[in-house]
């Protein structure tokens, strides 16, 4: 299974080289606000990426937006900076901001993990806007490992898609102790594929099947299963006839 993940290098949370990190690290380390384009150039990720990821650091209280000092006629750009913290991002702090506000936008009868899974979506949706009203199930996955990275994880996906690897789990002494953290992350994916059209479902969630990997099992409709076997499909045998 090792060979077959589309990821980088296993890394130790603190130097987890995910794309929110990538995009702290660079404006972090400017002097000046940065554009997107700026961003872009300097984090190698792909401008929709670096716009979602945007969007969330900013909910998260870690970039703020400024406007470009202009003088000459024209739209002043928007530029983005890191803000300074008296300690590092705790994950946990994260994950209470988006259920908190996954709360106060939820629907009736909606967990508080679905709901912050679909405010997830939906902010990715809305900076996906190349994609048309109707984003594909190959997106749709890509879009939801970009998310999970925002909680700290870091995330990969097989050559087909229909498995989302998790691991560096920012809560996984937790959940050894307590399976509710892993079924919030579960909620969360849940609300997240629901938020598109794309008919994209989590058909489990394998936990801890390697030391902190976790296994999402998608359902992809736009994917076909390989057929079982000869030899364990049922009937009879073409020797057998």
């Amino acid at each position: 299974m090792g060979s077959s993940l589309t990821s980088r290098p296993h890394r130790h949370p603190e130097h987890a080289d995910t794309a929110d990190r990538r995009v702290l690290d660079l404006l972090g380390g400017s002097e000046v606000p940065l554009t997107i384009t700026e961003i872009t150039a300097g984090t190698g990720l792909h401008a929709n990426t670096v716009r979602s990821h945007l969007l969330l650091l900013t909910e998260m209280g870690r970039v703020e937006i400024v406007r470009e000092n202009r003088i000459k006629p024209g739209r002043p750009k928007l530029l983005y900076k890191a803000l300074l913290q008296s300690e590092p991002t705790d994950p946990y702090r994260v994950l209470a901001a988006e259920l908190a506000a996954g709360i106060a936008g939820g629907e009736v009868d909606t967990s508080p993990g679905v709901a912050a899974g679909r405010r997830l979506g939906r902010a990715q949706r809305e900076r996906a806007t190349h994609l048309g009203p109707y984003v594909p199930a190959h997106d749709v996955v890509g879009m939801a490992a970009e998310g999970l990275e925002v909680l700290g994880f870091e995330t990969a996906t097989d050559p087909l898609g229909d498995r989302l690897y998790l691991s560096n789990c920012p809560f996984a002494d937790l959940a050894r102790e307590n399976r509710a953290i892993c079924n919030l992350h579960r909620e969360m994916l849940d609300g997240f594929f629901g938020e598109f059209e794309s008919g994209v479902s989590v058909e489990r969630l394998d936990i801890f099947v390697r030391d902190d990997l976790c296994v999402a099992h998608l359902n992809r409709p736009d994917l076909s299963r390989a057929s079982a076997p000869l030899s364990l499909q049922s009937g009879p045998k073409p020797w057998e006839k």
